[in-house]
């Protein structure tokens, strides 16, 4: 099969969750012995690459037997590639599937959480300040309207899609109208026991040790929560160690004796650091705002779990879909005190803790991996080639 895949970005080598998921997945589709097209990806390995000229537009879609797209929170309004491609596809009787991460009011994330994720003040907000989240939001509004109306005019074309939690599907079924369509999480790397210990043998620190990995800007990561847990452990759990791997150094980082904070690690250290973790966190704020709730699929859960190391997360969204509290898992309330305790009870209790470490890594080997993604959205373009006869 020839596969046209249109993602809109310049996926590798991968730098975040949306490069990881086109990377893995036109590495999984070429593993399987079929060819991959992209537009403007010259790096990307393996693939054939057309640029965004029309000459190269249209011998991209003379070369595909079905097209596959990326849609996010990004505009498709103004992706002009997006538009010449579906509109050959139609006309070529090429089927048409999606891979949808995020209805289009995902950016009200910035109106709604902008702050929150690089401080530790406590307090209330002020009534000036919920305003302007307020007004923040509002003004976006008509952009996201428009937004979702071209998304419906095009998806009456799509034949599939993949969703990446059932909140999406919600999404692409109540709100787009696609008939058919599948969730599949993101996923983590196949990783074997041996590779593991390897890592594990690198730890230099015999404290109890909790990690966080990600951004310290962007505010719906969490962090904000972590820096409450940080300032009750001072007292209540001094014995515990905190380490935030993060890409930037913003002022308002910890500065604390039970804080290490580590700077721009490349992903062999990231993998370092998660194994030589007690647990990993990934605290997810609620979006009160959006539809159908929160809607992610956090890349790191799956990473964590693919290095056996248990992981404390979120009572919500995906997470709850997904873990099995206190089996490959557990899961939170995001209140700094019950996050406390439930990471005092992992440390109190090793050998639970090992048991759902080792559990959320047979999971990942049986299901929540990126080849499983891939061999499940080839099935998915074949059902389409199907509908489409």
């Amino acid at each position: 099969m020839r596969i046209g895949y249109l993602y809109d970005l310049h996926a590798y080598p991968p730098k975040g969750g949306n490069h990881r998921h086109a990377y893995e997945l036109t590495q999984g589709f070429v593993q399987k012995g079929h060819t991959v097209c992209v537009v403007d990806d010259p790096t990307m390995p393996n693939v054939t690459n057309f640029n965004s000229q029309l000459e190269d537009i249209q011998a991209f879609n003379e070369d595909i037997d079905v097209l596959y797209v990326r849609i996010d929170a990004r505009s498709t309004r103004h992706w002009k590639t997006l538009s010449l491609c579906m509109a050959r596809a139609k006309h070529n009787n090429v089927p048409v599937v999606w891979e949808i991460n995020s209805p289009a009011d995902e950016n009200l994330a910035f109106s709604w959480l902008g702050g929150m994720g690089c401080s530790t003040n406590q307090k209330k907000e002020g009534y000036i300040r919920i305003f302007r989240r307020w007004f923040h939001a509002f003004k976006q509004q008509p952009s996201i309207m428009l937004e979702e109306r071209h998304r419906r005019k095009l998806s009456q074309d799509v034949i599939f899609a993949t969703c990446v939690s059932s909140a999406v599907g919600m999404y692409a079924e109540k709100k787009l109208g696609i008939k058919y369509f599948q969730i599949l999480p993101n996923g983590g790397p196949i990783v074997s026991e041996s590779e593991i210990l390897s890592r594990r043998d690198k730890r230099k620190s015999k404290r109890f040790t909790i990690l966080y990995t990600g951004s310290a800007i962007y505010p719906w990561q969490g962090l904000n929560f972590l820096y409450r847990v940080i300032d009750l452990a001072k007292t209540e759990a001094p014995e515990l160690r905190f380490v935030l791997a993060v890409n930037q150094r913003i002022v308002n980082l910890p500065q604390l004796e039970n804080v290490i904070v580590q700077e721009k690690l490349d992903q062999e250290q990231v993998r370092d650091a998660i194994c030589a973790a007690d647990v990993c966190v990934a605290l997810i704020p609620e979006w009160p705002w959006a539809e159908f709730g929160f809607h992610g699929s956090p890349t790191k859960l799956f990473e964590y779990m693919a290095f056996m190391t248990p992981v404390l997360t979120s009572e919500h969204g995906q997470m709850r879909d997904i873990i099995v509290d206190g089996i490959d898992g557990l899961l939170c309330k995001n209140d700094p005190n019950d996050i406390l305790e439930k990471l005092i009870y992992l440390k109190t209790h090793p050998e639970l803790a090992k048991s759902i470490g080792r559990k959320g890594w047979e999971r990942i080997k049986s299901e929540f991996n990126w080849q499983h993604n891939a061999d499940e959205t080839l099935k998915c373009f074949e059902q389409a080639l199907h509908e489409l006869l």
